[in-house]
């Protein structure tokens, strides 16, 4: 819908997320016009022009580096430049925007969990809040201060510390979480959140996504790939609204990132389908009855990968810069409720880590004693490769029923189909570097 399927946005691209896509943010100021809105971490949607920033998209103030990555204490993004803004206003764009300098040195987890913290803090409780805290972490550099890889003494992976440093950022992770809930708390509105956390893709491996000691075992791959290790994340929601026969359950159902816009809405008591700009659908669906009181999830089939560019790393073809996902074919995944449908290479294929990359990365305990992430059951794949597993019996994505489902299958294949004849090219992903579009400047 967005062309973004194909890689992701490097500091110089000349892309941005459309300005004609309503953002969570501007849904919640049409459910109720008194909301505040902050954003503190990553941005990452483009910011070629002014227009595609934070604050110039629905949110009060924002507080983060615009890019994919960065150093964690120097706030050098991939740009290769200083990428730490403060917009401290809506529409801050030229002689607002400032670069927060005096933030060199100081570790994101903690500048971000203050930056949260004073926002609770000091918001009016007569009107709605709605905080956007994506952290850092724990995202690749692997950095963290020594005191919180201390306690960890993980075997080496790979001939690295990465799983101790993986520990390590994600207890200071935590322990920004907790103090960002007490701020809540002191504020006299804790009870009255919902808190919604979640991982935006399974852990990186050595083939892709610069791992940093995650682990997906026993589901098969990882970041870039196709395979439920790198599709499959965590959420939790907890807080107001959720039925006290729900506290503690675990919701099966199938949830898409693109479910949280109009199940958050949905939970302020607004309808996002409804709310949304005419001739523009949503693709998301309220998920907030299956959260909140147990009732049966609201989608059975959902896309989960549409890339018709892909190529390797090691392999491109001239003028190809398109970055991100690294695969040597095009490829295509479909989940209708327990069957998954995978059209193509579905591993990160950097033709150094090809095992890796579509095998079972585990990196602590509880690997098995005889675990080795280089083996790969089956492979290699080509454009042609046609996979069909059934998650219910196999969420290791290790039996092939392909062959003996050929009816489904087709159905399958003919959805994909019908689905990618919709999208937006996705070319301009992969346009020529424009120096000029560094958020550095």
């Amino acid at each position: 819908r967005y062309g973004f399927q194909s890689g992701v946005l490097t500091s110089q691209n000349n892309w941005s997320l459309p300005l004609d896509e309503t953002l969570l943010p501007q849904f919640v100021k049409r459910v109720d016009a008194r909301s505040k809105c902050h954003a503190v971490g990553k941005w990452h949607l483009g910011y070629h022009r002014w227009e595609h920033t934070p604050t110039f998209r629905g949110f009060d103030s924002y507080l983060g580096y615009y890019s994919g990555d960065e150093d964690y204490y120097t706030h050098q993004g991939d740009c290769g430049g200083f990428d730490l803004h403060d917009d401290s206003r809506p529409d801050c764009g030229a002689g607002c925007s400032r670069h927060a300098w005096e933030a060199v040195g100081e570790y994101s987890t903690h500048l971000f969990t203050r930056r949260a913290v004073s926002i609770i803090r000091e918001h009016d409780a007569a009107a709605p809040l709605f905080l956007y805290l994506p952290y850092q972490a724990v995202h690749v550099p692997d950095q963290v201060p020594a005191q919180y890889v201390a306690p960890y003494k993980f075997a080496r992976v790979e001939g690295t510390n990465a799983r101790n440093l993986f520990a390590g950022m994600l207890s200071c992770l935590d322990e920004g979480v907790g103090n960002v809930t007490r701020a809540l708390r002191r504020k006299g509105i804790l009870d009255e959140t919902l808190l919604w956390f979640q991982t935006d893709n399974g852990a990186a491996t050595p083939a892709c996504g610069g791992w940093t000691g995650g682990q997906n075992w026993p589901l098969r791959g990882g970041k870039c790939t196709a395979w439920e290790g790198g599709l499959r994340g965590v959420a939790f929601v907890s807080g107001a609204g959720i039925a006290r026969s729900q506290r503690g359950a675990t919701a099966a159902g199938i949830v898409h990132t693109v479910d949280v816009l109009p199940t958050l809405i949905a939970a302020m008591g607004g309808n996002a389908a409804e709310l949304a700009a005419a001739g523009s659908a949503l693709d998301g669906v309220s998920q907030w009855p299956m959260l909140s009181r147990g009732l049966a999830g609201a989608r059975q089939t959902v896309l989960l990968e549409a890339d018709p560019l892909a190529s390797p790393y090691s392999n491109r073809p001239p003028g190809f810069v398109c970055s991100g996902d690294q695969h040597a074919t095009p490829y295509y995944a479909l989940r209708q409720g327990r069957w998954k449908l995978l059209l193509g290479d579905p591993g990160a294929d950097d033709n150094r880590h090809r095992s890796i990359g579509n095998g079972f990365w585990c990196t602590g305990p509880p690997c098995p004693a005889d675990h080795n992430n280089s083996a790969t059951a089956a492979g290699p794949w080509t454009v042609d490769s046609v996979m069909l597993f059934d998650l219910e019996s196999d969420p290791t994505e290790s039996t092939n029923l392909a062959s003996s489902q050929p009816d489904l299958v087709r159905r399958l294949t003919a959805l994909v189909q019908a689905i990618n004849a919709s999208a937006v090219d996705s070319r301009g992903v992969c346009a020529p570097h424009e120096p000029q579009q560094s958020p550095a400047l």
